[in-house]
């Protein structure tokens, strides 16, 4: 773990086989790959840029739903990572070319569309 990241609430993004896009919000607790702790920042840069009038509260999570992305909060204590919200629409071309350009973003092997929990990376 970096240790800018060790016990803070930090969000991290990741694209599913069907090229769909997920935020997961680690709540201080949950696992990220290893190429997110490299590439935090950009992660951070993206996350924190999105729209969430919401942010302290749960209907964050359809901040982020309303922008075109899977949800995924780390379930305290312990995980997993839990669906929490589903795209509302599709997300900007705009959007999905910054998540894109994040080097080494962590690619799902499967789909976010059928995924209720996370427990490992797969």
């Amino acid at each position: 773990m970096h240790p800018d990241l060790d016990g803070i609430e930090f969000d991290w993004l990741a694209r599913d086989t069907d090229g769909n896009i997920a935020l997961f919000a680690t709540a201080g607790e949950g696992f990220f790959p290893a190429p997110v702790t490299t590439h935090h920042a950009k992660h951070s840069a993206i996350t924190e840029a999105i729209p969430s009038p919401h942010t302290g509260t749960e209907k964050v999570w359809s901040d982020y739903a309303a922008v075109g992305l899977y949800v995924f909060d780390w379930d305290l204590p312990g995980g997993p990572y839990k669906l929490r919200a589903t795209p509302m629409k599709q997300a900007s071309s705009e959007l999905v070319a910054d998540i894109a350009a994040v080097p080494q973003l962590p690619r799902f092997n499967g789909s976010f569309a059928s995924l209720k929990e996370l427990s490992q990376w797969q």
